[in-house]
Parts: C-alpha cells; sequence; structure tokens
C-alpha cells in the first residue's frame, strides 16, 4: 500500500482549520492541563508521578479516542467526508491525515503536562516515545467509534464505557484491585500507564520490552480493524 504524502497533508491543513470551530475539541486537550495542575498544586501527599500519569492517561485516552470519534461522526453527519473518501485519496490516506492533527496536538499537551510537573524533565524522551505508541491506538479506536455511530450523540454512547474502561481499569489495577489487574492486562493502556510507572521509577528499556511490544502489537491490529470496518460498513 502507498501512501500519499501530499494528499495527507492536505487533509491535516483542512482539519486543522476545522479544528478551530469546535470548542468542544479545545476543550479535549485543555482539561488534562487543569486536572494535571489540580492535583500537582492543591492535592498533597500525591505519590511521585501520579498526577503526570494521570493527566496523561486521560489525554491519550479522552483526547485521542473522544476527538476523532467526534471528527469523523460529524463529517458523517454533514456529509463532508463523503468529499474526502470519493476524492483520489485512500481511505488509510484519510484516516492517517485526520488522525495526525489529533497526535501533534496530544505530543504538545504531554510536552506541557511534563513541564507542569516538572520533576520529569529528564525522562521526556521515553514518556513521549509511550504516549506516541498509545495515541495512535487510542486515534484509530476513536475513529472505529466514529464510523460505528450514526451520529455525534451516539459516539458517547458506544464509546463512553469503552473510555472509561480504557481509562480507569488500569489505575484501580496500580492500586492492587486483583480483578482490575486481571482485566486490564488485557488492554493497552494498562500497559502504558505501567510503563509510565517504570520510566518514574527510572528503569531501564530491558524491563520495557512487553509493554513496548503490546503497544506496536495494539497499533497493528486497531489500524488493521479500522480499513476492515470501513470497507465492510463504509460511512453509512
Amino acid at each position: 500500500m502507498i501512501i500519499n504524502k501530499g494528499r495527507i497533508k492536505a487533509i491535516l491543513i483542512k482539519e486543522s482549520q476545522d479544528i478551530r470551530k469546535n470548542t468542544n475539541v479545545i476543550y479535549m486537550y485543555l482539561l488534562p492541563i487543569v486536572l494535571t495542575i489540580l492535583w500537582e498544586r492543591f492535592i498533597p501527599g500525591m505519590p511521585e508521578g501520579f498526577a503526570l500519569g494521570f493527566g496523561l492517561m486521560f489525554l491519550v485516552v479522552m483526547a485521542g479516542m473522544y476527538v476523532p470519534s467526534m471528527i469523523i461522526a460529524e463529517e458523517k453527519e454533514k456529509k463532508t467526508i463523503e468529499v474526502l473518501l470519493l476524492s483520489p485519496a485512500t481511505p488509510a490516506e484519510v484516516f492517517i491525515g485526520k488522525g495526525l492533527l489529533t497526535f501533534i496536538l496530544i505530543i504538545i499537551t504531554a510536552i506541557i503536562l511534563i513541564f507542569i510537573s516538572g520533576n520529569q524533565l529528564a525522562n521526556l524522551t521515553l514518556i513521549l516515545l509511550a504516549t506516541a505508541l498509545t495515541s495512535i491506538f487510542s486515534i484509530f479506536l476513536g475513529m472505529m467509534v466514529g464510523l460505528l455511530a450514526q451520529n455525534q450523540m451516539a459516539t458517547g454512547v458506544i464509546g463512553l464505557p469503552v473510555y472509561l474502561i480504557l481509562l480507569l481499569v488500569p489505575q484501580f489495577a496500580m492500586m492492587g484491585v486483583e480483578l482490575m489487574k486481571n482485566i486490564g492486562r488485557f488492554l493497552p493502556t494498562y500497559y502504558y500507564f505501567d510503563l509510565l510507572r517504570l520510566i518514574i521509577e527510572g528503569k531501564g528499556l530491558g524491563e520495557m520490552h512487553l509493554h513496548l511490544s503490546v503497544l506496536f502489537g495494539s497499533i497493528l491490529i486497531t489500524f488493521f480493524v479500522l480499513l476492515v470496518i470501513y470497507n465492510k460498513r463504509g460511512i453509512e
């Protein structure tokens, strides 16, 4: 499959123009910043890196999944996505182009969160690597929700239970809840949250092979399933 960078760039430019009009999307990037500041500044006695970990988890799950699902559903309602899918751009190029802006904004927001945390600047590269991989998985999953939903309201009905499971189960698992640990082992976000713990504790890459492998595998699987859903359902 040959990917045309020019077409992806054109879609990215279109998305960057559209996002300025959508305040709900902008709020999804502001919320993790606000929540991290609240945890970091106003709640004493938090474990090392907890505020940063919570903010990053909220960012990759809620912004990473909610934003692309809403964008896809909105364009389905307005019929504007039909123009893209009937253009020379392939479905893969459309999905990559539409997800690229979300990915870029997540990375920028993650950098802001790391600077807010302050004491994790030495781990900037590793944290961004883990965040980037998990974000790609989240974006593709969010696009699936957008394709399956009939409209923007339905994205919440379909997506919210998934978002909450991916967001909350890893955190309860890290608190020692055995049932959540057993469920979490099947969730990429569990490995992301644990990867953040390892990074903050100063562990080396040798202890992160399983986590990184799971994240890479999740990206491949979700992208393949996304294309299958589109090929079977289209945008109906």
